[in-house]
């Protein structure tokens, strides 16, 4: 009686060993089967220099990436957007405000009083000149006039000889470094003739760039 009894729990234990083992592998085998690549053998991997030759239009349309064109004023926003109407690109294109340090600056000098800088300003108006900005902060540059700042000098030269066809004789430049608020056009998944275009574009907005990467969180 009692060798039956050892048996029958030597028994029960193999049977609940084996019954342990089969569960671990078939979890094992469904964990492999999960991870498993889609379509593997239709996967083509890329080395680095493949994917240099490729170029970076073609980088940015296989990694879903955005284009994007700036740094725009308000003012230069309004106009890359009228460039870009023929391309009817709807829902793919938006904008967001970036932050850009600059230091090319063009401005009217200080004015005596807060009354005085309002008149400048009324005159700026009058003559259709948009960016403009009365300053105010402590020091030597309030109640000056901020027509613009820029990132580069072809920028500022741009703007300031805009701003003396236009009549504004006392414009002038100097290099001030600031951080200010601007904008920038986002493309999503932008296609190569795309891309071609926005090249071309960019040369008639002074001081802007196109770069592609990965798509922006946050837009606006």
């Amino acid at each position: 009686m009692k060798k039956l009894l050892i048996f029958l729990l030597l028994a029960n234990v193999s049977l609940f060993a084996y019954a342990y083992v089969e569960r671990m592998n078939s979890s094992a085998q469904a964990a492999a089967d999960r991870y498993k690549p889609f379509n593997a053998d239709q996967v083509k991997s890329l080395t680095a220099q493949q994917v240099a030759k490729l170029g970076p239009a073609k980088v940015a349309q296989l990694t879903l990436a955005c284009a994007e064109w700036g740094p725009l004023s308000d003012a230069d926003r309004l106009k890359a957007v009228k460039l870009l109407e023929p391309l009817v690109l709807g829902r793919t294109m938006s904008s967001r405000r970036v932050e850009v340090t600059a230091e090319h600056w063009v401005y009217i000098p200080p004015k005596a009083s807060r009354p005085a800088a309002d008149r400048s300003m009324a005159d700026l108006k009058r003559l259709e000149v948009a960016d403009r900005a009365v300053v105010l902060e402590s020091g030597p540059w309030n109640f000056a006039i901020s027509l613009g700042v820029f990132r580069t000098k072809e920028g500022a030269d741009a703007r300031l000889a805009e701003l003396k066809a236009k009549g504004v004789k006392t414009a002038t430049y100097r290099q001030r470094e600031q951080t200010v608020l601007m904008n920038a056009l986002v493309l999503r998944e932008p296609t190569q003739a795309i891309l071609s275009k926005l090249e071309e574009l960019k040369a008639q907005v002074a001081g802007t760039v196109v770069t592609t990467g990965a798509c922006p969180e946050t837009r606006t």
